[in-house]
């Protein structure tokens, strides 16, 4: 019975690492939004993606606690940095999809007020093909560390 035990613990927390519902892309990724510095402003969110499946294209995101969510491109050219929209990022199987600070990143507009650090907040992928990936986010201050 003594052995028993330490081995159904361990079945019983393997199987925890399993559950929950996995993304239609790959696994869940790691994902953060940082919060605007002044209210009512963007606020920009970050994440990694491994895609399995034939997707096409990442052709847009959303989420509920925002009015509107953008995919953008940071480019330097000099000393100049700009943002530019993106209408489409295609993937391919086994591939990883990364917004990163200073690359590919989301725009969230029209934030939630009651959203704060700490918190979660729902970011949906929408690829050409397939269901919708719907990524957990940890909400960081400006300035704070986004896991990347």
């Amino acid at each position: 019975m003594r052995t028993i035990v330490p081995i159904i613990v361990v079945l019983l927390a393997l199987a925890g690492c399993g559950s929950g519902a996995e993304s239609a892309a790959g696994s869940e990724p790691s994902a953060t939004v940082r919060l605007p510095a002044v209210p009512g402003r963007p606020a920009a969110g970050y994440f990694e993606l491994r895609v399995e499946g034939d997707r096409g294209a990442l052709v847009s995101a959303s989420s509920p606690q925002a009015g509107r969510v953008e995919l953008h491109e940071t480019m330097s050219a000099g000393d100049m940095t700009s943002m530019r929209p993106l209408e489409r990022i295609p993937v391919r199987d086994g591939e990883t999809l990364a917004f990163r600070p200073g690359g590919r990143h989301l725009m969230l507009f029209d934030l939630s007020r009651d959203l704060a650090a700490g918190g979660r907040i729902d970011l949906i992928l929408n690829f050409e093909r397939g269901a919708p990936v719907t990524v957990a986010a940890t909400l960081v201050p400006t300035g704070g560390d986004v896991g990347h």
